[in-house]
């Protein structure tokens, strides 16, 4: 059953509108994924989806369970939208981030911190990555983008819902935790002691990448054990953050693997 909804003074509708703010997410706990595929890779998931939003006259395909569904005018709907072309149709999805004092270093062999990345679609794309190339987690510092924010999730491909993502304000101490329990600290830097490629990650890891701007600030970069540089070839100075820790992950993965890697051709847009 479909409950129509044609007002913006719906309790339902101004709800689901706070959730394109980063405070309303916060309060409520919850984010807006918007599109045929994050919509059913979030019930696939079993993430906690609220209830589903669709675009008046929108047909669904797929089970959706018991989810509770509610449908929106055309003009409401399109308030809500951030897409150009969009399916007509969105999930309200309940989260709960962890602090990194949480992480229980037996259950995580490649760790992924984020010093204040702030560009969403480097967050969404960084998350993707870790997802694909084998990271078991990442924390990201006070000063990274919200990683609810509709671009991220965008672009991330519902791969949030894959990886456990920690969240840490006090960094000495969630380095010194991670260093006491066997951790090796990896950070990138333009001027890095040793080539990506040249270096054995053995045992535990946890990659450090920095702001886009700026690299790894100074308060993080002192835990750093390991300086590591990407060799470039060309005439551009640096890579983009996302680009880099995919080059990263990818390394760390080779090294770590005495399996050939297989190309299945899983690259798309």
């Amino acid at each position: 059953m479909r409950i129509l909804i044609e007002s913006t003074s719906n309790s339902i509708y101004k709800h689901v509108k706070k959730l394109q703010s980063k405070s309303g997410r916060t309060k409520n706990s919850q984010y807006l994924a918007e599109g045929k595929r994050l919509v059913c890779d979030a019930l696939a998931n079993d993430a906690r989806v609220e209830f589903l939003v669709l675009r008046r006259g929108t047909e669904i395909d797929f089970d959706t369970g018991k989810t509770k569904i509610y449908e929106f005018s055309e003009k409401l709907f399109d308030t809500l939208s951030l897409t150009v072309n969009s399916q007509g149709i969105a999930a309200v999805i309940g989260y709960e981030l962890f602090p990194a004092s949480d992480i229980k270093p037996g259950n995580f062999e490649t760790l992924v911190y984020l010093d204040s990345v702030t560009d969403p679609g480097n967050m969404g794309t960084i998350i993707r990555s870790c997802d694909a190339l084998g990271a078991d987690g990442i924390i990201i510092s006070k000063g990274c983008v919200d990683i609810f924010n509709p671009k991220v999730v965008r672009s991330s491909m519902a791969s949030m819902l894959n990886i456990p993502i920690f969240t840490d304000s006090a960094p000495d101490e969630t380095f010194a935790f991670l260093k006491d329990s066997g951790f090796e600290i990896y950070g990138t830097f333009p001027l890095g002691d040793k080539l990506c490629c040249d270096e054995k990650y053995e045992g535990k890891v946890l990659l450090v990448m920095g702001n886009e701007a700026n690299g790894i600030g100074a308060q993080v970069e002192k835990h750093c054990t390991h300086k590591i540089r990407i060799p470039m070839f060309g005439r551009a100075e640096s890579l983009n953050v996302a680009t880099a820790l995919t080059v990263m992950l990818y390394e760390i993965k080779r090294s770590k693997s005495k399996e050939k890697f297989v190309n299945r051709g899983d690259i798309d847009g």
